[in-house]
């Protein structure tokens, strides 16, 4: 099927696993010029989600936003009923396998910079994105979890750098580790222990920086990390599970895990693959 005139936007599949997966993919407008290397974004939808909910305006137009800045974005679906993302603490899963596939299909079928390739996702796809990094580090040179946490042992082959947010009062996913809490799950880590193991992993500096935006969002930063990453994560006071859109409370989460995204290519050598166990609970 040949691309339309008047959209970019279409749904593909490719086989992983020995199923047919699919993906809805974005093409930024005028894209033509093949030798031109492009960034690439992977979007996760949450829980009982898909492409199509990814791609759409609720979670900040990442067309829109891919149309203006020049880069490609793919929105892949999850399976299940309701559709979940196997994402068990840095284990591989037929869906990490999928997602390396995805990449490696995108790479060969277009012009894409192997170091600006980045995921992103919310829930269920924020537990993903944490989850791949730490398989697949040499797949990706950044990820930007929203409301979702991270919870294995298996820490990145390479840094990876990471952007996140999450609401204090999360009722889904708990932004403390306090087993206490009633959200409907909680982790060992929390947000912050999440982002934290990151940082560690990366090397970034071990005392973090902390500053306030608009009195009701904390940015904590762990800077100056191994090949030039870092890892911030936005807490936002009285935000729950949505995703951060702009307004007098919240930031505007998409445009800056892209801006994020923009200053965190790999630099350095990429290692070959890592094997990587099987196992593990889903969270």
């Amino acid at each position: 099927m040949a691309w339309g005139q008047k959209s970019n936007t279409r749904r593909e599949t490719i086989k992983s696993s020995g199923k047919t997966r699919s993906y809805v993919l974005h093409l930024p407008r005028g894209y033509k010029d093949k030798k031109k290397r492009r960034a690439l974004v992977l979007m996760l939808h949450g829980t009982g989600g898909s492409g199509k909910i990814a791609a759409s305006a609720y979670y900040g137009s990442w067309k829109n936003l891919a149309d203006k800045e020049g880069f490609i974005v793919v929105f892949p679906d999850a399976l299940g009923k309701p559709t979940r993302w196997k994402s068990w603490g840095g284990e591989q899963t037929e869906d990490t396998r999928f997602l390396a596939a995805l990449i490696d299909h995108m790479l060969k079928t277009f012009s894409v910079d192997p170091r600006r390739v980045f995921m992103t996702g919310h829930s269920s796809g924020a537990y993903m994105s944490y989850s791949f990094a730490a398989v697949h580090a040499e797949k990706v040179a950044a990820i930007g979890p929203v409301a979702g946490l991270y919870g294995g042992a298996r820490t990145p082959a390479i840094p990876v750098s990471v952007i996140s947010f999450h609401g204090i009062k999360d009722g889904v996913v708990g932004y403390e580790s306090d087993l206490t809490s009633k959200a409907q799950f909680t982790g060992s880590r929390g947000a912050r222990g999440s982002a934290a193991f990151f940082a560690r992993a990366n090397g970034c500096a071990k005392v973090r920086k902390s500053t306030m935006l608009k009195e009701h969002v904390l940015v904590d930063t762990w800077p100056r990390g191994r090949r030039r990453t870092e890892v911030l994560l936005y807490s936002i006071k009285g935000w729950g599970h949505g995703w951060p859109r702009r307004s007098t409370r919240t930031p505007e989460a998409t445009a800056l895990i892209w801006k994020f995204f923009k200053s965190h290519p790999r630099h350095g050598k990429t290692p070959p693959a890592r094997a990587a166990g099987t196992g593990g609970k889903q969270h």
